[in-house]
């Protein structure tokens, strides 16, 4: 089922912006123009939701400790990022295979592009996101990550593996799912990178399932390589749930390429 969201619709957002706004003709000019309305847009945001993470934090850290209240202020940094945005539009199917809010999954999807991420949010669930370290050391939006809870990753480094594999399970086990990027790296071309195991290894550890995602369109929004915005229509596609009982973590992690594949126009082999 396609859901097409709207403001008024509780939990979920999609948006679809007339098709005279989204097709418009760029020119250098207008393209420039474009990056810096939307980086600016970006960085404020940013900067006002980041700070607000860091300020509710020791409250959160008391009253809230598995940070759900700080997760939901990240949410609204993307949502008012998307919504803010005239050239940009969401479009989410299969909204009935998200799992219910007391049930940890773990959500792997393809990775096209910053604005990834921005996309995931868009689901209104409640999640934690491995990235990479040098995230956690930008200004404001490294300092909300950290709050929030959100799970850093040196690439390359052993320990630093085991220590996010180990946080990540624990999240899972108080209840809170987890959202990996499995190709570990954006797609240059949006065609699906060879996946890593470890997220597939985790579901099996902790014993929950696998929630797959496919991100279709997100390349154009934010393209790799370039800071000008592309006009796009970004579609999230969440696949049912995938059980862990009865195969090997690497059935598991070929079985979850495969569908989230399914949902890709360019397909490899």
């Amino acid at each position: 089922m396609a859901t097409k969201m709207s403001s008024t619709e509780a939990g979920n957002i999609s948006m679809v912006r007339s098709e005279q706004t989204r097709t418009v003709g760029r020119t250098p000019i207008t393209g420039i123009l474009t990056a810096i309305y939307t980086w600016t847009i970006i960085s404020l945001l940013t900067i006002f939701f980041a700070t607000l993470v860091v300020v509710c934090s020791p409250v959160a850290v008391v009253l809230d400790k598995r940070r759900n209240m700080l997760h939901r202020i990240a949410t609204a940094w993307a949502k008012s990022i998307a919504f803010s945005n005239p050239w940009w539009s969401f479009v989410i199917e299969g909204i009935e295979n998200l799992p219910a809010d007391d049930t940890p999954v773990v959500y792997v999807a393809n990775h096209q592009s910053q604005a990834d991420i921005i996309s995931v949010y868009l689901l209104s669930k409640q999640f934690r996101w491995l990235a990479k370290d040098s995230l956690f050391k930008v200004p404001f939006l490294g300092w909300a990550m950290a709050a929030a809870g959100y799970v850093p990753v040196k690439r390359g480094d052993r320990r630093s593996h085991i220590d996010c594999m180990r946080r990540s399970f624990e999240h899972l086990s108080a209840g809170t799912s987890m959202l990996f990027f499995p190709e570990g790296t954006r797609s240059h071309d949006s065609r699906l990178l060879p996946f890593k195991v470890g997220a597939f290894r985790l579901a099996m550890e902790a014993g929950v399932p696998v929630v797959p995602l496919t991100l279709q369109g997100a390349s154009d929004l934010l393209p790799k390589g370039s800071l000008i915005p592309s006009n796009a229509e970004v579609k999230i596609t969440v696949h049912p749930q995938i059980s862990c009982s009865g195969v090997t973590e690497t059935e598991l992690m070929q079985q979850c390429r495969n569908v989230i594949e399914s949902g890709l126009s360019n397909k490899t082999t």
